[in-house]
């Protein structure tokens, strides 16, 4: 709007100047609260337009580009402030930490003691001060301005300069500082009782100490004698959970639950602890309520299919496990335990369908592979199980347990050298790897060759697993084999004593018995496997044992000495 006054000389009406200026003024802040950092950049600048000799206008500017990051652009208004009023003294704060930001510790330092020029009575200014010297290792000018803090009647938080003394003297190792440090903390809690900042770093002083006793202490009292507070909840359920206190830990991990930036990572660990207390009703509550807030966590989903199925609700667990997507890192394994819960179900085509289903989607899992290939076992398609390992060896050739189930379903298809090949390269890979030491141990047996090999192999696997069933088995039926059958009767009565309903074993045991004499205890075992064996075939074999021990008594034919006896017909057996 133009003057007629001005004679011609174009101007602008002071009044529309200033009411445009406010405008914008008032945009930028409303834009700010908003969280729309970006337009009230742009508020901000038109102010400018219309009023350039505004240093609040640049205080403003400077905080939005600090929050945006754009330290430069920030430091260029804070500047621009400080020029335009040199006696502002917030203008002076924000510049000296900008330059403290920047590590321009001098700029920042100068900009700090113009403030205490200005304002003797500012308590701002020595804090920075004392920070300062702080970070440049001045441990003792920082303290002193940190203690000048507690001389100015004007300053009344007197508990942060105690607390910033302490962060001073924890940095020095020295045994005096430590000690000065645990007193500055202690002081802060007595005139801020409930200041969780205090209490937490004078808990990792103690921690560094060795004392972390003290410290839980010190964290159980300030959350018993105060509002719990989140953050010391946080420490104190860590310790917990690695102490493996879940009933304490929960309790801190609930005082975070509604007060955490990640309540969703609250409430898994808290999930986590109940599932690790078997009760499982709980934590399916809790793992359902997360999924509710976040549905696409595959993690929480898994972990809520694993309940189910430890529950032995395994429909509902194939359910969630089959919801899991082939993007997902649980996926293998989401694969693998759906196939097998449904092969337990008694759908194995269905168990199938979601291996080959899973093969397909992801061909980086060996677990799938091995999974699949299993499933075609237990349907008697040894050749394409085969097929599949194959692949996956392709894949994985460094994979001791495919290589494993490769050599067991090679002993299904007869091909007992190659069953031999494969479990020597199991245990090249790992020598450890105790279901390839028990294989190739019976196998050998099974064979009747490289009975004293045979026996270092199952006996380096009991000592890897000394309460496994079968491993006990395979080393008694070697004695066995080596006409040991004193000692091999020991390991095969501690292998009934652990799988009591497997036929072989119990098999085992009778022969062991019958050739050492014991035909009473042999025709009983001998009925026990006949009674737990599934095939007809076999069952049939084990009759004809006891058919055989019946007739000799009939007879009367004593029983000779196990050294001139011939055995009886032994079976060609799997396990």
């Amino acid at each position: 709007m133009v003057s007629p006054e001005d004679n011609g000389a174009a101007s602008l009406d002071p009044l529309y100047m200033r009411t445009q200026a406010d405008y914008y003024f008032a945009m930028g802040e409303a834009y700010a609260l908003e969280g729309n950092s970006q337009k009230a950049v742009e508020a901000f600048k038109m102010v400018l337009i219309y009023d350039t000799n505004s240093p609040a206008v640049n205080m403003r500017l400077a905080a939005e580009f600090l929050k945006q990051g754009m330290i430069t652009e920030s430091l260029a208004q804070a500047e621009e402030a400080v020029a335009k009023d040199p006696k502002n003294v917030d203008s002076h704060l924000l510049l000296g930490g900008l330059y403290s930001s920047l590590k321009l510790y001098p700029k920042a330092m100068e900009q700090y003691n113009t403030v205490m020029k200005l304002q003797p009575e500012n308590t701002e200014a020595p804090l920075y001060i004392g920070a300062l010297y702080s970070e440049q290792k001045q441990s003792d000018k920082a303290v002193k301005y940190f203690e000048s803090l507690l001389k100015n009647p004007e300053y009344n938080t007197p508990y942060l300069a105690h607390y910033y003394i302490g962060r001073v003297r924890l940095e020095q190792s020295e045994a005096k500082y430590q000690k000065a440090a645990e007193a500055s903390f202690k002081k802060a809690l007595e005139l801020k009782p409930d200041f969780a900042d205090a209490v937490l770093t004078l808990g990792v002083l103690y921690s560094k100490q060795k004392t972390e006793d003290k410290a839980v202490s010190l964290y159980r009292a300030f959350q018993k004698e105060n509002s719990p507070s989140p953050r010391v909840a946080e420490v104190l359920a860590q310790i917990y959970i690695e102490r493996g206190d879940y009933e304490n830990a929960y309790e801190q991990l609930e005082v975070m639950e509604n007060d955490s930036d990640e309540p969703l990572n609250v409430r898994m660990k808290m999930a986590l602890i109940l599932i690790e207390q078997k009760r499982y009703d709980t934590a399916v509550a809790k793992l359902e309520e997360i999924l509710k807030d976040a549905p696409e966590s595959d993690k929480v989903r898994f972990y809520l299919a694993a309940v189910y199925e430890e529950t032995r609700q395994h429909e509902k667990a194939v359910k969630e496990y089959t919801k899991i997507p082939s993007t997902s890192t649980y996926y293998g394994e989401a694969v693998v335990h759906a196939a097998y819960l449904l092969k337990g179900l008694g759908r194995l085509n269905e168990g199938l369908e979601v291996a080959a289903a899973g093969l397909k989607a992801r061909q980086d899992q060996p677990q799938i592979f091995a999974m699949y290939a299993s499933l075609l076992d237990e349907k008697g398609d040894y050749k394409n199980a085969s097929a599949t390992l194959e692949q996956g060896l392709k894949k994985f050739p460094e994979n001791a347990q495919l290589r494993f189930y490769y050599g067991t379903i090679n002993d299904r298809m007869g091909n007992k050298d190659v069953v031999v090949t494969e479990m020597q390269k199991v245990l090249e890979l790992d020598p450890n790897h105790v279901q390839g030491l028990n294989y190739l141990a019976f196998t050998w047996a099974e064979m009747g060759v490289k009975l004293p090999e045979a026996e270092k192999l199952a006996r380096r696997a009991l000592e890897l697993e000394p309460t496994d069933g079968y491993v006990l088995d395979t080393l008694g039926w070697i004695l066995y084999k080596q006409s040991k059958f004193a000692e091999s009767i020991k390991f095969l009565e501690a292998a009934y004593k652990h799988q009591s309903t497997v036929s072989i074993i119990a098999e085992h045991l009778g022969d062991a018995y019958y050739k050492h004499s014991m035909v009473e205890k042999a025709k009983k075992m001998y009925k026990k496997a006949a009674d737990l064996e599934t095939e007809p075939k076999k069952v049939q074999e084990i009759r004809s044992k006891i058919t055989a021990i019946e007739k000799q008594e009939l007879n009367g034919t004593p029983r000779l000495p196990a050294s001139v006896e011939k055995p009886v017909a032994e079976h060609a057996s799997e396990k």
